[in-house]
C-alpha cells in the first residue's frame, strides 16, 4: 500500500473500527480534502434517503421483496451489521446520494486493486472522487497531503 499512498500523495487515516468504518471514511476524506461539512450523520441519512427513493433500483440485487431490503438497510445504518448482502450496495447507494464517484484501494495480501463506483447520474462535472482504503473488512480515509484541509467537525459519532 505504501507504494499507492506515495504514487497518490495521500495518507491513510484509520477510522472507527465500529461497522461503520465505509460512512467514517467517506466523512473524513470529503471534510479533511475536498473542504466540505458532510458529516457521519449527513451520511445515514443520505443513504437512507437514496434507498427508499430509488429502492427499484436495488431490491432485485438482494431479493424481490423490497421489505427485506428495507430491513437489511435498517440493520445496517441503525444496527451497524454489515455482514449481510445488503453491505454490498452500501458503496453505490452512497454514490448516488452524493453524485461522486467512490475509488477504493483493496488492500490483499497480493497486492492493492482499485475498484471504482460511479454515480448512476453525475450532476456536475470534474468532482474529484471519493478515496477510501479497504483492508479486510475496514475501511480509513485516504488523506490528499497537498491538498488537505482543517476538518471543523469530526467523522466519528
Amino acid at each position: 500500500m505504501d507504494d499507492v499512498t506515495k504514487s497518490l500523495n495521500v495518507t491513510l487515516s484509520h477510522t472507527l473500527a465500529d461497522g461503520h468504518s465505509f460512512l467514517h471514511a467517506v466523512a473524513l476524506q470529503l471534510n479533511e480534502t475536498q473542504n466540505t461539512m458532510q458529516t457521519y450523520e449527513f451520511l445515514m441519512t443520505a443513504i437512507e434517503t437514496e434507498s427508499r427513493a430509488n429502492k427499484n433500483q436495488y431490491t432485485n440485487f438482494i431479493d424481490k421483496d423490497s421489505s427485506k431490503f428495507d430491513l437489511l438497510v435498517h440493520k445496517y445504518l441503525d444496527d451497524n451489521v454489515f455482514d449481510h448482502a445488503a453491505w454490498d450496495l452500501i458503496p453505490q447507494i452512497t454514490s448516488n446520494a452524493l453524485q461522486k464517484s467512490i475509488h477504493i484501494y483493496n488492500e490483499r495480501d497480493s497486492g492493492v486493486w482499485k475498484t471504482i463506483v460511479q454515480p448512476k447520474i453525475t450532476r456536475q462535472i470534474n468532482k474529484s472522487p471519493v478515496l477510501v482504503h479497504r483492508k479486510d473488512y475496514h475501511y480509513s480515509a485516504l488523506i490528499n497531503k497537498k491538498n488537505a484541509f482543517i476538518s471543523k467537525t469530526p467523522s466519528f459519532r
